[in-house]
């Protein structure tokens, strides 16, 4: 359905003429993709759809304008290309014959996050999402529409880079939205200077959150990737992602605001890394800055920053921050110990004593006496100390050169041992010298999860990338209401706040346990047998000789067509197959008399000889 409004579907400003737009020359009826909503057309009796603004292996984001509200809007419609297509009438869709079971899984991704976003993030740095709804057989997202221009564009309008103390009272916003996000089991993964946008007000928003499939290569949709931006972990489906995924990107975007130039691509720095820290392309970065970008950038995903608390840390040292834990008390158990500062003023000085009067030569004497004495038990007690001091020593020498001997050992066997990948440190201490004699250590804080409702989704690799904060344990039956790889049951209930880390025993359909016995009829052997594969069901082939049936054709199956056959048991179907039969001399000739007698009682003889048994019977 579509509505006409006096609006230009190009950017929305109010048309009352005919022709091109005077503000951004859209022409009215210009062409648009195929597979895209045409521009006019109406959702939920409210949102007239624009232009497509842009498109990814997730769907289409159109402009839009909210008549309700009478504002522009954005509209964002799930449509991945390799699982669905626009229907016939031009706005449902259609998906695509086998690619159900993963659409419903994906869909059912993309309802949580966006219902995640619109209920939890309002008043954040992410733009605004205002309305989850469906329609025609997919799902549709609703959020604002920003007014300002990508960060890339911003950098380049700004001389081609930034300073640290422009750009780091725009970032801060935007570190807290991701820790929250983070918080919350999301994991954004597009982060680059073209998904963060600068509104005319200056605040940097970030934009483009999508399904993990959609920023993950070699996934069951076309992934959007952002070169120099997307860490190594995104390129290989068996590799974790997470938190530290995004702070790659992050650490990334900063790199180029700084420097101008644009990082190479992480998968190329496996090989060869070429990348300089930013203060040697640019002096003037603060040198935390350039070694805490350097460390959000590392290839090694185990190794690198991993929660967005140590990147903020190390970014705004030197500027005197202070993390806002939400108390001032510390995070010993022991009691506080306020530090006091005492500063005598003149006026509170202690008063002066009275000055006595000098001593006699007799108590001179005994007075040197005295000291002489307590000299001589001094040394004695200075020279024994000293000794006890020196054993002490060698005993610590022998002791720790034995304790650094066993770490070296330790050390070599660590260097030559391969770490599993899909093992993540519980808790991350990243340490930054800042000086010879200083070091920084920033302990990583506990993240908590409230747990989604798993139940529906489809459970494969990108699914586990998509809550790689979270372990699963897998136990696959047969089930006759879910499709085969779908999650039916969770051992902790949905909203449930949970640790990162925490064990997830979920159970996954293996598929129906029966299914039909398919029709035959005029299949060949090969090709009946690879429909009997794609059903799942076992089986084995025996020839048998006949005339009746083309010779490779199948005649019968040791059940009868649209019979159950159980493959949670087992079940083994036979598949009997023509042969051409093997023909002697006295066969010729009964073969020769046989269409004969057929032709003389038109076909009765047949049916009289299976009447007889019958009777007999």
């Amino acid at each position: 359905m579509k509505k006409q409004i006096e609006r230009c579907m190009g950017c929305m400003a109010e048309k009352l003429y005919k022709g091109p737009c005077k503000i951004c020359g859209y022409i009215d009826n210009n062409s648009y993709p195929a597979d895209c909503l045409a521009p006019g057309t109406l959702l939920e009796d409210r949102y007239v759809v624009g232009k497509m603004i842009s498109k990814n292996g997730e769907g289409v984001v159109y402009l839009a304008f909210d008549t309700t509200e009478n504002v522009p809007a954005e509209i964002q419609e799930f449509l991945p290309d390799t699982l669905c297509k626009r229907g016939e009438d031009g706005e449902s869709v259609e998906v695509k014959e086998g690619s159900l079971p993963l659409f419903k899984s994906y869909l059912s991704e993309f309802a949580d996050l966006h219902k995640t976003l619109i209920s939890d993030m309002k008043g954040s740095s992410l733009k605004t999402e205002t309305e989850l709804f469906a329609r025609g057989n997919t799902g549709y997202v609703v959020s604002e529409h920003l007014k300002g221009k990508p960060l890339d564009e911003y950098i380049q309008q700004n001389g081609g880079k930034l300073a640290w103390s422009d750009i780091s009272e725009m970032l801060r916003p935007v570190l807290d939205t991701l820790d929250t996000l983070h918080e919350k089991g999301i994991v954004h993964r597009g982060i680059s200077p073209s998904t963060l946008f600068v509104t005319k007000d200056g605040r940097l928003m970030m934009t483009s959150v999508d399904i993990s499939a959609a920023r993950t290569a070699d996934s069951q949709i076309n992934s959007e990737m952002y070169d120099g931006y997307a860490a190594c972990e995104q390129y290989d489906l068996s590799e974790r992602q997470g938190s530290w995924t995004d702070i790659y990107a992050i650490s990334a975007v900063l790199y180029y605001a700084l420097t101008g130039v644009t990082p190479p691509n992480a998968v190329s720095r496996k090989t060869e890394d070429t990348l300089k820290p930013p203060a040697e392309l640019n002096p003037d970065i603060p040198a935390n800055v350039s070694e805490a970008v350097m460390d959000g950038m590392l290839v090694n995903r185990t190794v690198r920053i991993h929660n967005i608390e140590t990147l903020t840390q190390m970014l705004y040292n030197e500027m005197g921050f202070k993390p806002d834990t939400g108390n001032d008390e510390p995070e010993s158990d022991g009691p506080i110990t306020p530090k006091v500062s005492v500063k005598l003023e003149p006026e509170h000085r202690a008063p002066e004593k009275k000055r006595s009067s000098a001593p006699t030569k007799a108590e001179i004497r005994k007075k040197k006496e005295k000291q002489k004495k307590m000299s001589n038990i001094g040394s004695i007690i200075g020279i024994v100390i000293f000794f006890s001091l020196v054993a002490a020593l060698i005993i610590a020498i022998l002791y720790f050169a034995d304790e650094a001997s066993q770490e070296a050992a330790k050390a070599r066997t660590a260097v030559t041992t391969t770490v599993p990948t899909e093992t993540e440190p519980e808790e991350t201490t990243t340490t930054r010298v800042t000086t010879a004699s200083e070091t920084t250590t920033t302990r990583k804080k506990e993240d908590i999860l409230l747990l989604p409702d798993f139940v529906n989704r489809f459970f494969n690799t990108s699914f586990e990338n998509r809550y790689s904060m979270l372990k699963f344990e897998a136990l696959y039956d047969y089930s006759d209401e879910y499709a085969e790889n779908i999650i039916y049951e969770q051992d902790i209930p949905a909203g449930t706040q949970v640790r990162s880390g925490t064990t997830i025993h979920i159970k996954v359909s293996k598929g129906a346990a029966y299914t039909y016995l398919p029709d035959y009829i005029g299949m060949r052997l090969s090709e009946y047998t690879d429909k009997l594969t794609q059903l799942g069901v076992r089986y084995e082939i025996q020839p048998e000789e006949t005339s009746e049936v083309k010779a490779g054709y199948v005649i019968r199956c040791s059940k009868e067509i649209d019979d159950k056959v159980y493959i949670s048991e087992n079940e083994i179907i036979t598949v009997y197959y023509a042969v051409t039969p093997t023909v002697t001399t006295t066969e010729a000739a009964e073969t020769e008399e046989i269409p004969t007698d057929n032709e003389n009682n038109n076909g009765e003889e047949e049916d009289t000889v299976e009447e007889i048994v019958g009777g007999e019977e």
